[in-house]
């Protein structure tokens, strides 16, 4: 029987005003020394007045590069980026549908279950690759088969670490409610409870998994889904777990717009991996999340920018897998090209 600990957060309600902007043309993303230099790089398109876009976001490695965005105006002066934070896919979804948040960060199996149901999502890019783990405090667990009989506290329902927590114990021949219980919980509540010891078993991401295993020296990475994904694929493509999107409305008001956050997102990420240490500094700033915790994580946070368009074979081979193993992970089927921003 699956369960679920808990399921409210509240929502931000406010509204965004957009008003005309000036394109003055965009720059390939570079590299940048740090949040000074990363403002003056590249031509910037400036509002003409001050104007507000919220963008939806977890406490997860998608939220850090649109921190650095944030605190270097990467937008331009008069462009405010106010976050709404989810921490679990229904709240994400409430965002979608209020018709007042510009950009989202999504899990891959959200956005393409918004979008076969004939929501209006596009996906821009792919940010987030593997991150994803099993740990266990238990000395004995050595496959999936040896959680027969275990409770397995797993985060983000409907998300790629559930489709895939899900998909690698049917692969092993466990029936989810018969042979075993899945719990689910958000991130931070499963990284406390193996911390304490009050789990046993659990799926994770990063920064959460870090903060875990340094809280209580008896857990242990018992499978990396990056490496069970490349087992069960027999290919070496990465897992695609996370990517930022938006709405063909937006896309259609704003494209200038558009095309310089998935430019600033780029960079951004770039500037990210190469400053841990500040990154660390802006997470807690803007997300509570301890800078020591968040610079030591980064290595294995697979933040990677790639483009939707880009993405698509590990997309579509992502999707298939899911599709032919539970089609409504993804809203039924594979999602068409039309789910994929072309940045026009």
């Amino acid at each position: 029987m699956k369960k679920t600990l808990s399921r409210t957060i509240p929502i931000l309600i406010m509204f965004f005003l957009i008003l005309t902007l000036v394109a003055c043309g965009t720059a390939q993303p570079a590299q940048s020394e740090g949040p000074k230099n990363q403002e003056t790089q590249g031509t910037q398109e400036t509002a003409s007045e001050p104007i507000t876009i919220k963008v939806g976001v977890p406490t997860a490695p998608p939220a850090l590069p649109v921190l650095h965005m944030i605190e270097t105006k990467a937008l331009g002066e008069n462009v405010n980026i106010e976050l709404s934070i989810w921490d679990e896919p229904e709240t994400l979804i409430a965002m979608v549908q209020d018709g007042e948040h510009a950009l989202f960060a999504f899990p891959l199996t959200v956005v393409s279950k918004l979008y076969n149901k004939g929501l209006d999502v596009r996906l821009m890019n792919v940010n987030t690759w593997g991150v994803t783990y099993f740990l266990t405090s238990d000395p004995d667990l050595k496959e999936w088969q040896d959680l027969k009989g275990k409770t397995v506290y797993v985060p983000l329902q409907s998300s790629p670490p559930d489709a895939l927590t899900q998909y690698f114990l049917h692969e092993a021949g466990l029936e989810v409610g018969k042979d075993l219980e899945i719990i689910y919980a958000s991130t931070p509540e499963i990284a406390t409870l193996l911390a304490s010891g009050k789990a046993a078993y659990a799926t994770l991401i990063e920064p959460q998994v870090t903060r875990a295993l340094l809280a209580n020296p008896q857990l242990r990475v018992a499978f990396s889904f990056e490496e069970e994904w490349q087992r069960v694929t027999a290919t070496e493509t990465k897992i695609p777990n996370a990517g930022f999107g938006t709405t063909q409305k937006f896309i259609d008001a704003h494209p200038e717009l558009t095309a310089q956050f998935q430019e600033a997102y780029a960079q951004s990420t770039q500037w990210a991996n190469e400053h841990p240490e500040q990154m660390g500094e802006l997470a807690e700033k803007y997300l509570g999340l301890k800078k020591e915790l968040v610079a030591k994580a980064l290595p294995s946070m697979g933040l990677t920018f790639q483009s939707a368009q880009d993405s698509k074979t590990e997309l579509k081979m992502f999707y298939e897998l899911l599709r032919d193993f539970e089609p409504s992970m993804i809203g039924g089927k594979v999602a068409d090209d039309g789910l994929y921003y072309d940045g026009k």
